[in-house]
């Protein structure tokens, strides 16, 4: 009978031979060896080896008669040893198979380098902004960050911020959920938060005529719309172009005050004044106007019949009725009986009634208060001047809780605190108005702005992270704002970088797509696992190889988590070139990222107690290794205890009641009294 084995033999050896004649591959000899070697038993080892090799359709042979041999013939340049027999005929792609992009990552040449660690846990620095190194992945240095709840975000960006901070990187964080709170502390940055007591507050309109230009304008008139029509209303082509010229004369009127019109504009209005009569003649004197030409007529003519016809007293009366009359009305008999007189007459009145009213208008400082006040009167007067519509009624009652006395006075009054554009690392904090659609994209805008100052000023590198405050913003009447911000860092070396959770915030919001992800060619995802049934089309979105896509599903699924601290992995994708990093940090990192409030608290009594965070962190760390616990029993038991201290407002003397004894042995001891009593 066959050998069923025999029969497996068959069909592999003519599928082989039918691939050599299908595809032209050639017959080697190759092999392959691995070493093992260690002081303890390495029979863990070998089992782990072969069945890696097994999984990728490998099976081994161990030898056991020739190793002096095999282990000669591994030294560099020795392969030529090696005799046939340690050989195995194979077509040539299969020979080739383990040598193809088989290396161990290395660090990178380059003075901006951000430490991971790769999949074996060895630490590797990467060139994060992707073309400060030799090598050049990218264009620019802005990133787009993805991970669902729980993947380990906030801990991936720590890590990140806390290595740009010790490389003189000035960092901008906007946060909406206190996860960067320790780490501006352990580094002294500036953490501001908002609340209604204290507002994160600044004058954008108060700038030197040096500072006034086409982004500062834009900017400016993104804020007055986003007041006014909300982050999703739409703006009309009449609107933007009115509210252009209204920054652009408040400016005007405040670096150069109305005086008149020179001899130039005159004459520029009046060529405007006349194109207008021969466009609109019937129109160009209103009903008014003609109706009182025509009244005054009339008088002027019985008048003038008096003179004609009238003697002595009576004439002379008449005639100088008739000439106050002109003098009053600023009209001439010839203004009256000819139309060319009395149409240059129009147009001079009406030059200098405008120039009356201009003169008027004063801009005495710079704030919205000033601006708000400029901008009722200017607006009516451009509009009458073009004759067309503006709801300066809605737009008057809509501003109006930002003007003095509104409910939002403070918001773009009060002068921002100009130290901060000197602090590396700032912090804003706005979880609390995170539901408000209203006050939370102004005051992201403002902060955004903040940036674009500091990073103008500023001549090292800076970086922008918006967490999920980005969405304030992220609409169709935000996204010219948007491209400009993420356009312009790249001349000033910054770095702008949008943190997000939500698979169908960027499949939904053209603004992502067309603002942020085409002009960030950094892409971090963390563990995408939850997406795999629907991937495809964030896929193409990312630009994202079939290679990519299975890097991506290994995240945090292999077996290489033993004798290693806790960690994440990270997908990094700079330009087209993508891997999976690890993020792994110490004990201080863990508890100075940490989100979880338990743990937060337990670092927090301890700050509280050695009056710093950095030695609270420090001595935290040292009780807990000494206290021999698990971290987070060791967590629950500080809370207990301390929390017991902080109730009855003994906290901050607790090192004097307990005198010499460590606190780590007091928290200990006094834990199993409470609860044991």
């Amino acid at each position: 009978m066959p050998d069923p084995a025999n029969d497996l033999c068959v069909e592999d050896i003519e599928r082989v031979q039918s691939d050599i004649a299908r595809e032209g591959q050639m017959l080697v000899y190759a092999h392959y060896n691995i070493i093992l070697a260690g002081l303890d038993d390495i029979s863990k080892a070998i089992n782990y080896v072969e069945t890696s090799l097994f999984d990728c359709g490998i099976i081994i042979n161990k030898q056991c008669f020739n190793q002096l041999e095999l282990f000669e013939c591994a030294l560099p340049g020795n392969a030529i040893n090696l005799n046939s027999y340690d050989k195995f005929l194979t077509t040539s792609d299969a020979a080739i198979c383990l040598l193809f992009k088989e290396k161990l990552q290395v660090t990178e040449n380059s003075p901006f380098l951000t430490y991971f660690t790769d999949r074996q846990g060895l630490p590797v620095g990467i060139d994060m902004s992707g073309k400060e190194g030799e090598k050049k992945y990218t264009n620019n240095s802005n990133f787009f960050v993805l991970g669902p709840s729980g993947s380990g975000k906030s801990f991936y960006v720590n890590s990140k911020v806390r290595q740009w901070v010790l490389d003189n990187t000035d960092i901008v964080l906007v946060d909406t959920g206190h996860s960067y709170s320790g780490m501006c502390e352990y580094y002294h940055g500036k953490y501001i938060t908002y609340s209604e007591s204290k507002p994160i507050s600044m004058n954008p309109f108060r700038i030197t005529e040096e500072e006034y230009n086409v982004e500062k304008k834009n900017f400016l008139k993104s804020l007055i719309f986003l007041i006014w029509k909300g982050a999703n209303g739409e703006v009309k082509k009449q609107e933007e172009e009115i509210m252009d010229i209204t920054i652009e004369k408040y400016y005007s009127f405040y670096f150069h005050p109305f005086n008149g019109y020179s001899d130039a504009e005159k004459e520029a209005i009046r060529e405007n004044l006349l194109l207008e009569f021969q466009v609109n003649e019937e129109e160009f004197e209103n009903e008014r106007e003609k109706e009182e030409r025509k009244i005054l007529s009339e008088k002027i003519e019985k008048l003038q019949q008096l003179v004609e016809k009238g003697e002595g007293g009576e004439k002379t009366n008449a005639e100088k009725a008739i000439q106050n009359i002109l003098i009053e009305k600023g009209f001439t008999r010839q203004e009256l009986d000819n139309p060319e007189t009395r149409l240059l007459s129009i147009i001079e009145r009406r030059i200098q009634k405008k120039e009356d009213i201009l003169k008027e208008i004063k801009v005495e400082s710079l704030s919205f208060n000033s601006f708000y006040e400029f901008s009722l009167r200017i607006i009516p007067i451009i509009c009458k001047e073009n004759k067309i519509d503006f709801d300066i009624t809605n737009y008057k009652f809509l501003l109006k809780k930002f003007y003095k006395g509104g409910q939002l006075e403070k918001t773009l009054n009060e002068d921002f605190d100009t130290s901060l554009f000197e602090e590396p690392f700032i912090v804003f904090e706005i979880d609390a108005i995170k539901d408000d659609p209203e006050l939370f994209p102004i005051v992201t805008l403002i902060i955004m702005d903040v940036f674009i100052q500091k990073m103008r000023l500023k001549k090292n590198r800076k970086a922008l992270i918006i967490e999920e405050a980005w969405k304030a913003i992220a609409s169709p009447m935000m996204a010219g704002y948007i491209l400009y911000l993420y356009k312009t860092v790249r001349k000033f070396w910054g770095m702008a970088m949008v943190v997000t959770q939500e698979l169908e915030d960027i499949i939904s919001n053209p603004v992502v797509k067309n603002s942020i992800i085409s002009n960030s060619d950094i892409i971090c995802l963390l563990d995408q696992s939850k997406f795999i049934d629907k991937y495809q089309e964030i896929a193409n979105l990312l630009s994202l190889t079939e290679v990519n896509q299975k890097q991506i599903f290994t995240i945090n699924q292999l077996p290489n988590k033993e004798n290693r601290n806790r960690f994440n992995e990270v997908f990094i994708k700079r330009g087209n070139y993508g891997n999976v990093f690890g993020v792994e940090v110490s004990l201080h990192e863990y508890f100075t990222f940490t989100t979880e409030r338990i743990e937060k608290d337990a670092v927090g009594y301890y700050h509280i107690i050695y009056g710093s965070f950095q030695t609270g962190l420090d001595n935290f760390i040292i009780d807990l290794k000494s206290s021999k616990l698990k971290n987070m029993d060791w967590v629950l038991q500080v809370n207990k205890v301390l929390g017991y201290h902080s109730d009855d407002g003994s906290l901050k003397d607790i090192l004097n009641i307990i005198g010499e004894q460590p606190l780590y042995k007091y928290i200990l001891d006094k834990y199993k009294w409470i609860t044991n009593r």
